[in-house]
Order: C-alpha cells, then sequence, then structure tokens
C-alpha cells in the first residue's frame, strides 16, 4: 500500500482524482481533455500506470474505471457528494455562518458586552473556517 501511494503523485494523483470524482468510466480522449494534457499518449500512460498499481481496471467496452480506492493524506480532508469532492472544512464554516446569522437576527436589539463577544467569538470562528477551506481547495490536485 505505500508503494502505491508513492507512485500516486503528480500527473497520476491527478488522473485518479478525476476518476474518483466523476464515479464513472472515462475513455483516454476524456481525461486527456478534462486535464489539459498535451496528448492522448500522455492520458494512456497515467491511465495504463494505474492499471499496474491495480487501481483502475478496463471494462468490456475499454474504457477506463476505477476499480478500487487508495486513501491518501490530501485526500483525507475532503468529502465526496455525489461527484463533487468537498472539503471538510465547508461543513464547520457553514455551521459557523449560521450561527452567526442566528445571533444576529434573534439577539441584534439587545447586545450587551456577552452579545458582542459571543459576535466577536463566532465572526473569528467563521473567518477562521473560510480560511481553512480555501486553504484545503487549493491543495487538491485539479
Amino acid at each position: 500500500m505505500e508503494d502505491v501511494k508513492s507512485k500516486l503523485k503528480g500527473t497520476t494523483l491527478r488522473v485518479y482524482w478525476h476518476l474518483l470524482q466523476s464515479g464513472k468510466p472515462t475513455t483516454v480522449r476524456r481525461v486527456q481533455r478534462k486535464l489539459g494534457l498535451s496528448s492522448p499518449s500522455v492520458a494512456s500512460y497515467h491511465l495504463e500506470k494505474l492499471m499496474t498499481l491495480e487501481i483502475v481496471k478496463k471494462n468490456a467496452m475499454g474504457d477506463y474505471e476505477l476499480r478500487k480506492t487508495v486513501s491518501l493524506d490530501v485526500m483525507s480532508s475532503f468529502v465526496k457528494i455525489s461527484q463533487l469532492m468537498i472539503p471538510r472544512y465547508v461543513f464547520y464554516t457553514i455551521f459557523f455562518i449560521t450561527l452567526l446569522i442566528v445571533f444576529v437576527v434573534r439577539y441584534s436589539h439587545a447586545l450587551s458586552i456577552q452579545g458582542v463577544f459571543a459576535l466577536v467569538f463566532g465572526g473569528s470562528g467563521f473567518v477562521i473556517m473560510v480560511y481553512e477551506t480555501w486553504r484545503q481547495w487549493r491543495l487538491k490536485p485539479i
């Protein structure tokens, strides 16, 4: 397994990420177009590399599809929902913005020192979560 993780980087990781994200069989040409690779042979090389790692297989139609998923460090901070790969921090960001909005709407008429503290706490939590979400989003392979 460690051997697979060490070989799954760069363009090969981008191809794997594309297959994982799409969730359906794909062709060499589709991979080349989607990832902006220079030629179909480059896409084919990386798909074949994934086949030798036993992550991808060819189906009866000749399309490439995922055989198994590999747990990688970069992927541990993402959640797959349908065809979207979403950073886990998005859920914390949504929680903090909801908390902040509810507080402002519900208690804005009577702000005390505790209210200001709660507002600062909720706002700083939201800002931190937005930053962490953005940082994780930048780390994704494609």
